[in-house]
């Protein structure tokens, strides 16, 4: 019987449990990814390269999973040359035929891997629209990407924008969809601890924006100056913003201003997501940039109606005026405009948040992300053992 296939991947960060508080979107779908594969078909090995200890999950076993951490600061020093050596005898101990990578470092690293150890097939990932990505990146990721098999990215919008920038083969680049966990939006969520925590009364409009307050292109700030058009038109509105991160401060300072500081609530992290969004009347995504957008997903599994900047691949998930409304990033006004009428009529709300609740049943699940990660996997490794 042959052995199952060794898939080794490499991230810049650490892997993320789905429970785990606001963590970032391609973490946690690292984790779904591998912990789900077809254990007699696939054997995966995860390295992180995160260059710091305060990752509770860093080396050992987790379930089915091997965890290795080689902590990496620069690439262009000694400890980033140590590092790509105990890579290299990693990949050949555990004799890896594929290495899948996420994000810059794992990039580089894993060219260098596939390189020098001879490694058969190399899977690349865009998993955003490089609003993070320092330019020279953008430079190696021309060079590197023209030796990886395939280059996965989460959306059409994110695989044109590595089409355009990167010079990649369009054939090259093939589009797998997130993956959700609906298991926690199955049940319906009938305890109103949130409420009574906050001290609503039921039937309180309840109106959130999730994400945390690490970068501009979030959008918070529209998001705030919207509440204040909301509350002109729908007083008994509140508000909820959950998530941490330095920007915070500023933020509350500007709710403040705005005069609308008691009907926002920050919430900081939480791990109860899932209850949170299921007593949502509406959910917002307020973002200038994104890749696929797993609050969106998460909402629309929890069966609220979403009101998503149309960035990146919101059209891909959102259909406008069927499942939510998409509207300009930046644009308070016609955020607030689509709150409102999502606000002002209930019954239409629940048909939309029905509707995409449905969406994400039929695209967005664990397993067919899997299933097109397993066959992509097969027929890449099989396409490599032809040719030899």
């Amino acid at each position: 019987m042959n052995r199952p296939i060794t898939v080794m991947y490499l991230i810049d960060t650490y892997i993320s449990l789905p429970d785990s508080p606001l963590k970032a979107g391609a973490e946690k779908q690292l984790y779904l990814l591998a912990s789900s594969l077809n254990p007699e078909k696939f054997r995966p090995v995860i390295v992180q390269l995160g260059p710091d200890n305060s990752s509770q999950v860093t080396a050992g076993h987790l379930g089915g999973l091997e965890l290795f951490h080689f902590p990496t600061g620069k690439l262009y020093s000694l400890n980033g040359l140590r590092q790509i050596n105990n890579l290299l005898s990693l990949t050949k101990n555990k004799k890896a035929e594929i290495i899948h990578t996420f994000f810059e470092k794992s990039e580089v690293m894993g060219w260098l891997a596939v390189r020098l150890s001879g490694i058969p097939v190399w899977i690349t990932s865009r998993r955003d629209l490089g609003f993070k990505r320092k330019r020279i990146y953008d430079i190696i990721f021309r060079m590197t990407s023209k030796d990886c098999k395939k280059c996965i990215a989460n959306c059409n919008a994110v695989r044109e924008q590595a089409i355009q920038q990167e010079n990649l083969p369009p054939e090259k680049i093939e589009v797998i969809y997130n993956g959700l966990d609906l298991s926690e939006y199955q049940q319906t969520f009938k305890n109103k601890s949130l409420r009574e925590e906050l001290g609503f009364v039921n039937g309180t409009l309840l109106v959130g924006l999730i994400a945390n307050f690490n970068f501009e292109i979030k959008g918070h700030s529209y998001f705030l100056q919207a509440t204040k058009s909301v509350l002109e038109k729908v007083p008994e509105t509140e508000f909820l913003l959950v998530g941490e991160g330095p920007l915070r401060n500023r933020y509350e300072e500007m709710a403040r201003k705005l005069g609308v500081k008691e009907k926002v609530h920050f919430l900081g992290k939480r791990s109860d997501i899932p209850a949170i969004l299921s007593n949502l009347t509406v959910s917002v995504l307020s973002s200038t940039s994104e890749g696929l957008s797993n609050v969106i997903l998460e909402s629309m599994a929890a069966g609220k109606p979403v009101v998503a900047t149309n960035v990146g691949g919101s059209k891909e998930m959102v259909a406008d005026g069927l499942t939510g409304y998409l509207i300009p990033p930046a644009d308070p006004s016609a955020m607030a405009m689509a709150i409102i009428n999502l606000l002002n009529n209930p019954d239409e709300a629940k048909v939309m948040g029905a509707a995409g609740n449905k969406i994400v049943k039929e695209k967005f699940t664990i397993e067919a992300m899997v299933k097109s990660y397993e066959r992509l996997y097969k027929s890449l490794v099989a396409k490599c053992n032809d040719n030899r």
